[in-house]
């Protein structure tokens, strides 16, 4: 056999292992999920900016987001991506900061056509203890969403095509739909407890959301320090069409809210910041530094090494072959 075939074949054998490793390693990023995080209990205001200190300092959880797939509109060539995170609470407040790695800024302009805002949504579950499917929840069992776009929106939301035991005569009262038009619906005004603060620089988005840690009406649960919650996010890139189911989603992971070491009083003040897209104003009390998360590595790397070992074999196998029928010899 012609030693430049030989050559050849081993060469597209090892570009098949080659591209076999990429393609797990693309399915499955490397960097470990954080399956638990603990949001600090912080004395003073929690900064507005996503460059301030405490956030830049502070140690992130890790969420990787795959394809949703189940729903439509839906993308088969999604790829997987990667959200850091960070949370304070400081008694009154409950604040997490979000970034990624976005290479365009999609902030659609005012009557553009087929433009769309990148976007990003924290979920968790409304009843307490309960953890329902983690793409929008049950009818039995819904989930509250806060969701914000480059456009300057920030909704708080209830999902799960329903409004589980509550009851349709208290929805109906609260100004809500009866029966659900739609598997996920905007809170009334009144309910639209969040704020936020968003910049984008170096190819990535830096957004912090803010809510008062209590509870308000039916679907918003409390974030009250002590407590533990499920949690989970979504991601929307806007100059990749992605839209309504079009997105990239977390499974569900723990957020446990660090009680304060004791009982003090706070002061309050209040917190004005200037944006973009308008004045964000939100009271708060003084603050310290975020210094430790609780972070667990999981199954990623796991499957990661899994996948390359696999490849490995493959390439292996194909090369025995290749050298039972001569392909190899001489080389």
């Amino acid at each position: 056999m012609d030693k430049r075939y030989r050559m050849a074949a081993l060469i597209g054998v090892l570009l098949i292992f080659a591209a076999s490793t990429l393609a797990v390693m693309g399915i499955v990023p490397v960097t470990a999920q954080t399956n638990a995080y603990t949001a600090k209990y912080v004395q003073g205001p929690i900064p507005l900016d996503p460059t301030a200190g405490l956030w830049q300092q502070a140690e992130k959880g890790n969420a990787v987001l795959v394809a949703q797939l189940l729903t439509y509109p839906q993308r088969l060539d999604t790829q997987p991506r990667q959200v850091s995170y960070a949370a304070v609470s400081n008694g009154t407040h409950f604040a997490i900061y979000l970034e990624w790695s976005d290479e365009t800024e999609d902030v659609p302009q005012l009557g553009a056509l087929d433009q769309f805002p990148d976007a990003a949504a924290v979920q968790f579950p409304v009843m307490a203890g309960e953890q329902p499917y983690v793409c929008m929840g049950m009818p039995d069992n819904p989930v509250n969403i806060v969701m914000w776009s480059a456009d300057g929106k920030v909704e708080n939301l209830v999902a799960g095509s329903g409004y589980g035991t509550k009851g349709q005569q208290e929805q109906q009262a609260r100004g809500l739909h009866k029966t659900p038009t739609s598997p996920i619906v905007k809170l009334p005004p009144e309910e639209q407890i969040w704020t936020a603060s968003a910049s984008y620089s170096d190819g990535k988005w830096r957004v912090i959301l803010v809510r008062p840690t209590g509870g308000v009406g039916s679907f918003t649960p409390s974030l009250d320090p002590g407590s533990e919650v499920s949690i989970a996010f979504a991601l929307w890139d806007g100059s990749k069409y992605e839209r309504a189911g079009s997105k990239v989603t977390s499974g569900w992971m723990t957020l446990k809210l660090e009680a304060p070491a004791g009982a003090a009083a706070v002061e309050t003040v209040t917190v004005t910041e200037t944006q973009a897209a308008g004045t964000v104003t939100q009271t708060v009390t003084q603050t310290a530094t975020v210094t430790e998360t609780i972070a667990a590595a999981t199954g990623s790397v796991k499957a990661a090494i899994v996948g390359f070992l696999a490849a490995l074999v493959i390439a292996i196998i194909m090369l025995a072959l290749l050298y039972r029928k001569g392909a190899l010899k001489g080389v």
